[in-house]
């Protein structure tokens, strides 16, 4: 009956909802700990024991344990892993599921922006959102997808703010904010959208909901001033500004924006566009196929590829920023900037600038934050673009959200065998260095972490580490000999690949995001200590 389509649609899009949410639960709920997920665990252990000082516990994640209030990150998430150990375990399927809860959420709070906005295409979108790489790799358990969901909540009361509810939408988008602003700074420009959209729409009363992400984060302050004597947040590492940082952004935007051709196509729609969308599609695959039949060296192809994905950002954000003068010339500025479209435009403007003025470094989990205000602003332009450079876009985002997801599972996967295998040299004084997920398995194995000076090394003690991860400085009164390795024939799994130093969550105009290699993933050294000049010392 044609009454029942709008309801016939939504229960299909709760089905495809459904389905997105299983395929990546999937890819993750058996992934080794990887990357961040090791100090998180280990700042909710601590958590768990001392609620009332979250910041002043050690962890080992440079050359010596150092306190958490001098790392980036406030402790709410760190909170909510602790309750969910103290539940579940610390196994990665209970704990993996917990997180998956946080990819429902943000699932469902995109949708519901595609439907407050009223756009017409918002499966399409959802798929794009849902399957781009920078979701599904950056689920582990890190701080970015709990951070999603807060900042799409609080666009989506602030789109909301623009009917009836003001207070409510107002209000609660405040809430969202300050959530998110404990869980990572990185939120701290939302307060900027806020207050412009309040005052752009002459709703002055409002402003005073920002005492509630201000109130949130003094308190905090105030906390860390009783506990430690300081204040984190004017703590925070810093690092200067620099021009590679924005190539290093664009980078990792156009790493992740398999959709640009539909972007591009969209924009100018004309049959040589269309052309050579396809040419140059057939182009990459054809280098993809000469590469894997060894007719192209893997030196270098990082460097190409980072080339690419910097022309690729430069395309995304010229349409992003060509879609807001257009629209705001053909609605009057005046009119434009009142609509839920601008607020939206504001939510990837004010991340993006974040990011590249203040990020201490580039990875797809920042630009994971932008991806959806990337996607909701432009739909108009997917919509113009057609089925068939729609379908391609698709495509080559699904595949490659799939195939990096699953390298990247077997990389973390490789530290979890290759520690396993380590704990068999357990009967001998064996000490380990390096962090990432291979800390935490072979800390879990009772091998014990190395801190970079310590005179309790013995000649005849054995040292493990990987080469291609970061590990504590090796002291120069120790000398060591190298006995034996362990390492894995290059797997296929990993042909796509985010494998070099752990691309995908921290590049640089040096490192490309990801790339393609026929490489193995890593080899673990097997080292004898035959002399600690320390020891000798004291």
């Amino acid at each position: 009956m044609p009454e029942n389509h709008p309801v016939t649609d939504s229960s299909n899009r709760n089905y495809l909802i459904l389905l997105l949410w299983v395929v990546l639960t999937a890819i993750n709920i058996s992934k080794a700990y990887h990357i961040d997920d090791t100090f998180h665990l280990e700042a909710a252990l601590w958590i768990r024991e001392h609620p009332a000082a979250p910041m002043s516990g050690n962890i080992n994640w440079l050359d010596y344990p150092t306190p958490l209030y001098t790392h980036n990150q406030p402790p709410l998430f760190f909170y909510l892993l602790a309750l969910a150990i103290s539940l579940l375990g610390a196994g990665e399927t209970a704990l993996h599921l917990f997180m998956s809860a946080f990819t429902l959420l943000a699932l469902l709070l995109f949708r519901k922006l595609t439907d407050r906005l009223r756009l017409n295409n918002g499966s399409l979108l959802l798929v794009l959102f849902a399957l781009n790489p920078a979701l599904v790799v950056n689920q582990n358990l890190m701080t970015d997808v709990p951070l999603l969901v807060t900042v799409l909540a609080a666009a989506l009361f602030l789109v909301r703010a623009e009917g009836d509810s003001k207070g409510i939408g107002y209000g609660f988008s405040a809430l969202f904010m300050g959530i998110g602003l404990l869980i990572k700074y990185s939120v701290l420009p939302l307060l900027v959208v806020l207050t412009l959209v309040i005052i752009i729409r002459r709703e002055y009363k409002f402003l005073v909901v920002l005492l509630i992400p201000l109130g949130m984060l003094s308190l905090w302050s105030v906390w860390n001033f009783m506990e430690y004597g300081s204040v984190h947040f004017l703590d925070r590492p810093r690092s200067g500004l620099h021009i590679n940082r924005l190539w290093s952004f664009l980078a990792a935007t156009g790493s992740m924006a398999f959709f640009s051709a539909a972007m591009v196509y969209g924009c100018l729609k004309r049959p040589f566009v269309r052309t050579g969308i396809f040419v140059l599609f057939s182009l990459f695959l054809l280098l993809v196929i000469a590469f894997a039949m060894g007719f192209v060296p893997e030196s270098g192809l990082s460097d190409l590829f980072n080339v690419l994905f910097v022309l690729n950002g430069l395309i995304v954000f010229t349409v992003l920023l060509s879609k807001f003068l257009t629209e705001s010339r053909k609605n009057g500025f005046q009119q434009y900037i009142s609509t839920g479209a601008f607020t939206i435009f504001l939510f990837a403007a004010a991340l993006a600038s974040f990011m590249i003025l203040f990020a201490p470094f580039m990875a797809t989990r920042h630009i994971l934050l932008i991806l959806p205000f990337i996607l909701l602003f432009t739909s108009g332009i997917f919509e113009n673009s057609g089925k068939a450079i729609n379908r391609l876009s698709l495509a080559a985002t699904v595949f490659m959200g799939l195939m990096l997801g699953v390298s990247d599972y077997t990389y973390a996967g490789f530290y979890r065998r290759m520690a396993e295998k380590s704990a068999a040299l357990q009967p001998a004084g064996v000490w380990t260095a390096g962090h990432w997920g291979w800390q935490w398995y072979t800390t879990s194995y009772g091998l014990k972490q190395y801190e970079t000076g310590t005179p309790e090394v013995r000649p005849g003690d054995v040292f493990i580490y990987p080469a291609n991860i970061p590990r504590q400085d090796f002291s120069k009164n120790l000398t060591l000999e190298i006995t034996g390795k362990y390492y894995e024939e290059f797997c296929p799994l990993t042909f796509f690949s985010g494998n070099n130093f752990g691309s995908l969550y921290s590049s640089s105009m040096k490192i490309a995001p990801w790339s393609l290699t026929l490489k193995p993933i890593d080899t673990v050294y097997v080292c004898r200590v035959t002399a600690n000049n320390a020891r000798n010392s004291d």
